[in-house]
């Protein structure tokens, strides 16, 4: 809220205000006692800082609220606090919890203006429109602590983004990464597995990001991740065996966080054919079976479709069918019951495809050399075909 100096009646309520609170500096000190001892039994996180220092920064707020209340003027600067919410927050104290002591500081004064209003016999609508106005001052300290709070989280997930991009790139500085890993939480002597998701701004998406980080921290480490070029880049301290995902995320191999790259090269290899074959799941590249092959030697396998399918094609409709039927024969272990049932035709028309197939691409499918690069092949001209048809995939 910016500066003014309100209304008459405004200026009224903040005059009287200012009246009744004319002796409260002998009765803050035990209020800030009284809060103290408060906030240490009730809030676990001021457990771990010091009685004499809560006491310190709780007085502040209240000599914070005071001030205001004898300005005798409406108006509020927010820049008053944000100086004390920072120190607040380099002492790890959460601000969430600061805007909370603002509230109950703001509380605490009023009783005393209350008890001294009550003493010299006030209205009880003067008394309300008191308790209004001080509302509304520590709404706007507290929007200040708000404030505060967003360019923190800003300038922390830009901070950590930088990081886990240098951990997963290799190009961390060693003399300055030890320091940026403690404010992180990571330990860099610690096996992080890598996990990538593509990201999207989903609530699916968020649910992944969530389960990661409850299922895969431990009791000394959390899951650190950030969005990096498109994809959702997890440090995982550990991977539990009750992950469930509908869509694709590729995890590599536990390594150091200072070798996180070999890990998350694995990861994002392995959530790109994932994506590419419509898995879904957590997949590493040992899961993914041969499909990792596919994305090999595309000069050779170029050459190679060239020489063994070019025949086939040139069929037109009947070549299709000839590449397809031995796809699904192989998708089938090749049994051709099982093939000609899929795809709806006898049993010898399956065994005559397939024989078609060896005569005009040379290929032995009986013989093991010839039944890989088959495969290899056929499934290569799938996903080529696919991707003609639906551009998005």
């Amino acid at each position: 809220m910016s500066d003014r100096t309100g209304t008459p009646r405004e200026r009224e309520i903040a005059a009287r205000i200012a009246s009744l609170v004319a002796d409260a500096d002998l009765q803050l000190d035990a209020v800030a006692s009284a809060l103290t001892s408060l906030y240490r039994k009730s809030i676990p996180v001021y457990d771990s800082v010091a009685h004499a220092e809560v006491q310190r920064n709780t007085r502040a707020v209240l000599d914070i609220v005071l001030w205001r209340v004898r300005s005798d003027s409406p108006a509020v600067n927010e820049r008053d606090v944000v100086d004390l919410v920072r120190r607040w927050a380099d002492q790890k104290i959460p601000l969430e919890l600061v805007a909370h002591s603002i509230q109950l500081g703001a509380r605490e004064l009023f009783k005393i203006i209350r008890r001294n209003a009550v003493d010299q016999r006030l209205s009880t609508d003067v008394i309300d429109d008191m308790q209004d106005m001080m509302w509304e001052w520590a709404t706007s300290y507290s929007a200040a602590v708000n404030t505060v709070m967003q360019e923190r989280a800003v300038t922390g997930a830009t901070r950590r983004a930088d990081l886990i991009r240098q951990l997963v790139e290799g190009s961390y500085v060693p003399a300055s990464v030890e320091q940026d890993a403690r404010e992180h939480g990571i330990d860099l002597g610690h096996r992080y597995t890598v996990a990538c998701v593509s990201w999207n701004d989903t609530s699916l998406v968020s649910d992944i990001r969530a389960m990661l980080r409850l299922r895969c921290s431990t009791g000394d480490l959390h899951v650190v991740d950030a969005v990096i070029d498109g994809c959702l880049v997890a440090l995982l301290p550990a991977v539990s065996d009750r992950l469930i995902a509908s869509v694709a995320v590729g995890v590599g191999d536990a390594r150091p966080a200072s070798d996180a790259r070999a890990s998350y090269g694995q990861a994002r290899h392995a959530l790109e054919l994932a994506t590419r074959f419509a898995r879904t799941g957590v997949v590493d590249l040992a899961s993914l079976g041969p499909l990792p092959l596919l994305a090999l030697g595309e000069e050779a396998a170029d050459l190679l479709a060239s020489a063994h399918l070019t025949a086939v094609a040139e069929r037109g409709e009947a070549g299709r069918e000839i590449l397809d039927t031995v796809a699904a024969y192989l998708d089938h272990d090749r049994r051709v019951d099982d093939t000609a049932a899929a795809l709806f035709v006898h049993r010898n028309t399956v065994r005559n495809r397939v024989a078609r197939f060896g005569d005009l691409t040379g290929l032995d499918i009986d013989r093991t050399n010839d039944l890989v690069l088959a495969w290899w092949l056929l499934t290569r001209e799938r996903i080529a075909r696919s991707t003609l048809e639906d551009p998005a995939l």
